[in-house]
C-alpha cells in the first residue's frame, strides 16, 4: 500500500482499498446462510451430509444448514467477527487478491473436503453446520495477521515464522480437548515450544526491526488497534471452538471438523503464498 494512502489515516486508508463489492460478498454469506435456515424443514434436511449415505449435494450444502437457531446465530456472529478483521488485515497490507482467492476457495471447495474427511470414521454421522469454514478462515487469519503485523511494524513481508500461531494455539487446543490418556500435556508442551523458538527465531532473524518502527507503527491510531483485534480473535478461538471436553459419542466431530478446517486452511494458504508470492 502507497505511503500516501497510509498518510491519510485509517479510515482514509480503508477507504482507498476497499470496494463496495467487498463488502457485498462478505454480507451475502450470513444472508444465504439466514435464507437457507428458513427454508422448509423437509428442504433443509435434504442437505445434511449423512455419512452412512453421503451424496455431493449434501456434501457441499450441509455447510450451510443450521437446525437450531441457536447453532445459526453462533456461527453468524463467529463469521462476522473473523472475516472483517481478516479482510481488513490483507487489505492493509495490500493483501486483497489473496483474501479473495481464500475467500472463494473456503467457501467453494471446502465444504466437499471437509464432508470427505468425515468418511474417515466409521460410525455414523450427520454433518451440518457452517463452523467447519468459520475454522478455516481462523487458519487463514493466522497468515494474514503474519502477513500485516510484519509489514506495519517489522518491515518484513516474510511468512517464514507464520507456523509458531498454529502450532503455539495447537498446545492450548490440546489441553482443552485431550483427556489425560492421549498424552496432553506432552503434546501441548511440544507444541506450545516449537512455536515459542519460531517466534524467537522470527525475532532474532529479523534485520529490519527497529524500536521505532515499532512505536510508529504502535501510535497510529486504528493500526496497532487491528493488530490487536486480529491476535485477540487467535487467542480466544481454542475456547470457542474448542470450548468443551468431548466425547467420542458426541463430541468428536466438532473438533474434529473444527481442527481440521483450521489446519488445512493454513496450510493451503501458507503453502501458496510461500510458493507464489514470495
Amino acid at each position: 500500500m502507497s505511503s500516501a494512502i497510509d498518510d491519510g489515516g485509517f479510515w482514509h486508508a480503508v477507504a482507498a482499498a476497499s470496494h463496495l463489492a467487498d463488502i457485498a460478498a462478505i454480507i451475502s454469506i450470513p444472508l444465504f446462510l439466514v435464507g437457507i435456515f428458513f427454508l422448509p424443514p423437509s428442504i433443509r434436511e435434504s442437505f445434511v451430509f449423512e455419512t452412512a449415505n453421503p451424496t455431493v449435494q449434501a456434501a457441499y450444502g450441509s455447510h450451510f444448514v443450521h437446525r437450531q437457531q441457536f447453532h445459526l446465530l453462533g456461527n453468524l456472529s463467529v463469521y462476522l467477527l473473523v472475516v472483517p478483521i481478516t479482510y481488513l488485515l490483507c487489505l492493509l497490507g495490500g493483501r486483497r487478491q489473496l483474501f479473495w482467492i481464500t475467500f472463494t476457495v473456503l467457501l467453494t471447495l471446502f465444504p466437499i473436503v471437509l464432508s470427505v474427511m468425515q468418511l474417515l470414521f466409521p460410525r455414523h454421522r450427520s454433518i451440518l453446520g457452517f463452523s467447519g469454514i468459520n475454522a478455516g478462515f481462523f487458519g487463514f487469519l493466522c497468515v494474514a495477521w503474519v502477513l500485516y503485523a510484519g509489514q506495519r511494524f517489522i518491515g518484513s513481508t516474510s511468512i517464514r515464522y507464520a507456523p509458531a500461531i498454529p502450532l503455539l494455539l495447537t498446545g492450548v487446543i490440546a489441553l482443552i480437548t485431550l483427556p489425560d490418556r492421549a498424552w496432553r500435556l506432552e503434546i501441548a508442551a511440544a507444541s506450545i515450544m516449537l512455536g515459542s523458538l519460531y517466534v524467537l527465531l522470527w525475532i532474532t532473524n529479523t534485520e529490519n526491526l527497529s524500536n521505532n518502527r515499532i512505536r510508529a507503527g504502535l501510535t497510529r491510531f486504528g493500526f496497532a488497534e487491528l493488530a490487536g483485534a486480529g491476535f485477540g480473535l487467535l487467542v480466544s478461538y481454542p475456547f470457542v471452538g474448542f470450548r468443551s471436553v468431548v466425547t467420542a459419542r458426541s463430541g468428536v466431530l466438532d473438533v474434529y471438523i473444527h481442527l481440521l478446517g483450521y489446519s488445512l486452511a493454513f496450510i493451503v494458504v501458507f503453502v501458496y503464498v510461500t510458493v507464489v508470492e514470495q
